[in-house]
């Protein structure tokens, strides 16, 4: 039961194998994921795909990346995040074409699906909106995972706060409490918040990920 709980927590981060500089994936694969984007339940919540290096869980920069079918092509333009900006449409999942991502030369990433927020934010956030934000997170797991899945993952406790490159420092909350940022990331436990706190950013966040709290089993 243990294995089988750990690998569940997993449906906030899922990873699929990859070994080369330009990546190949068929887009009807991608979109697997990509649906639940649209279902009800977590309107301020939704799920992109990253390139990861499976040896330190850094997100790895996309040099380009692009679709093509036939003499179809379409370049993507790559975010701050290095999400992969794909489209959802039916059509192209019939169509299916090709999506190719390349990397760095020399780095070994894995494409990997990551619940997110995915709706604007700036540089101030409260805790009504973190609070908010976690039975969204926990819905679009569900719907990743499944309804068998459910009943072993935790439920989301607070949110991981991800910045760019040159970003250090604290965020700090009204309340009083204080959260260093290491590594370019921060995380800000919702059961610490009020919900009229209010956290002042020292740059806005690329991205704004679940967390989940260790399992005590494992």
């Amino acid at each position: 039961m243990k294995k089988l709980t750990s690998a569940l927590v997993l449906a906030a981060c899922m990873s699929l194998p990859a070994h080369a500089d330009t990546m190949r994936f068929s887009y009807s694969k991608l979109f697997t994921q990509l649906k639940h984007n649209v279902e009800e339940g977590h309107p301020d919540i939704g799920v992109a795909y990253f390139m990861v290096s499976p040896d330190t869980g850094e997100v790895c920069p996309i040099s380009r990346a692009w679709m093509r079918k036939k003499e179809h092509y379409e370049a993507f333009d790559i975010p701050p995040s290095q999400a992969l900006p794909l489209p959802l449409d039916n059509q192209l999942r019939k169509v299916n074409p090709d999506v190719f991502v390349e990397t760095p030369a020399g780095m070994t990433c894995d494409i990997s699906f990551q619940v997110l927020v995915n709706t604007p934010v700036d540089q101030q956030l409260t805790g009504e909106q973190i609070q908010g934000w976690l039975p969204q997170m926990d819905a679009m797991m569900k719907n990743l995972g499944g309804m068998f899945a459910s009943w072993f993952m935790p439920k989301t406790q607070g949110v991981v706060v991800h910045f760019g490159s040159d970003v250090s420092g604290n965020v700090v909350s009204t309340t009083g409490q204080s959260y260093v940022i290491e590594n370019r990331k921060v995380t800000i436990d919702a059961s610490a918040l009020q919900p009229e706190s209010r956290l002042t950013l020292p740059a806005t966040p690329i991205k704004i990920s679940p967390w989940l709290p260790k399992d005590p089993s494992s």
